[in-house]
């Protein structure tokens, strides 16, 4: 087996991923959220059903969301959501943050990467500062909401999503804001995620240390500067860091 990557220094920062980082997706149900959108409904056609939205829904899904990675720029929930209702011409009771978080909790189920929170309250208590950088095309708000859930928010300086930057991960440019909200140099930052294509190599090209939180069943790559299979590995390596 491959050797681990040379030691890098101790880093003074962590910016985090959140989907298979922080946590991991339990489902997704697009109907379940699509069901209790019309339920919030002020104005709805009787011709549209949640079929009838579901088809609008997988059109632009096809269209515009699944695209994203192929273009590297985001397309945020409610820009989806528009396209999909104000074409139907539904309208709501509600406003479109309180829509997001009621379609998040609708149609969205997460758990707690193990040790996430025990590593988190570790990196705090030696003075390191924590903020998430996500690929998302929910809001700051909703995907903080989630984590909070989970006992994982605390010490977070901020969350931070694509939807809000127009760029995607791996563009270095989310990157380098992100660590420039964090007030550090990206040599003094370590980013922690799951993928290699957006999260190690977008750090890498923003001059940041990358640790890749191998999956389960992963194949072994020296991409990263640093490769762990579990939080706990993390907070190992970032004591041997320590003592460098």
């Amino acid at each position: 087996m491959t050797e681990q990557p040379q030691r890098v220094r101790r880093p003074k920062g962590l910016l985090i991923d959140y989907g298979g980082t922080l946590v991991e997706e339990g489902r997704f149900d697009l109907r379940a959220g699509n069901e209790w959108l019309l339920a919030q409904a002020t104005n709805l056609r009787a011709d549209v059903t949640v079929d009838v939205v579901m088809a609008r829904a997988k059109r632009v899904l096809a269209e515009v969301s699944e695209r994203r990675d192929e273009f590297g720029v985001e397309a945020p929930w409610t820009s989806l959501t528009r396209l999909i209702h104000d074409y139907l011409g539904t309208r709501f009771h509600l406003s479109m943050p309180e829509l997001e978080r009621g379609f998040w909790d609708a149609s969205m189920a997460t758990r707690p990467i193990p040790g996430a929170r025990e590593a988190l309250d570790a990196f705090h208590a030696a003075g390191v500062l924590m903020a998430v950088v996500s690929n998302a095309s929910f809001s700051a708000d909703v995907i903080r909401r989630d984590i909070a859930k989970h006992g994982l928010a605390a010490h977070l300086a901020f969350v931070m999503v694509s939807a809000d930057y127009v760029v995607r991960k791996p563009n270095p440019m989310l990157f380098d804001t992100a660590a420039a909200r964090l007030g550090l140099a990206p040599s003094d930052i370590w980013f922690v995620g799951d993928r290699l294509d957006t999260d190690v190599a977008g750090a890498q090209a923003a001059g940041i240390p990358a640790v890749w939180l191998r999956p389960p069943n992963a194949v072994h790559s020296d991409a990263s500067e640093i490769a762990v299979s579990s939080w706990a590995e993390l907070r190992k390596r970032f004591e041997e860091a320590c003592l460098a």
